[in-house]
């Protein structure tokens, strides 16, 4: 008897999500969750946007800037 197991079904979508979550944002990074907050309090990582309730995300624009140059990178600081 053969038996037939059902393929995933292709993402119509291609776009990248609009914002990444944690659990996302350290995978992609393979920074720990630790690492991540120590960057942003330092301005070497870009900061979450809240998203209502205890939600928070990070933008996928913000996280790119960050991807293309880790090492660079430096938050925009507001101006007084």
């Amino acid at each position: 008897m053969l038996f037939h197991q059902s393929l995933p079904k292709p993402n119509p979508s291609k776009a990248p999500p609009a914002f990444y979550r944690l659990r996302d944002v350290m995978r992609i990074t393979a920074l720990s969750r630790s690492t991540v907050y120590r960057r942003i309090a330092e301005g070497r990582f870009p900061e979450p946007v809240h998203l209502g309730g205890r939600a928070s995300a990070w933008p996928s624009a913000a996280l790119q800037a960050w991807i293309d140059d880790p090492e660079g990178y430096r938050r925009a600081m507001p101006q007084p």
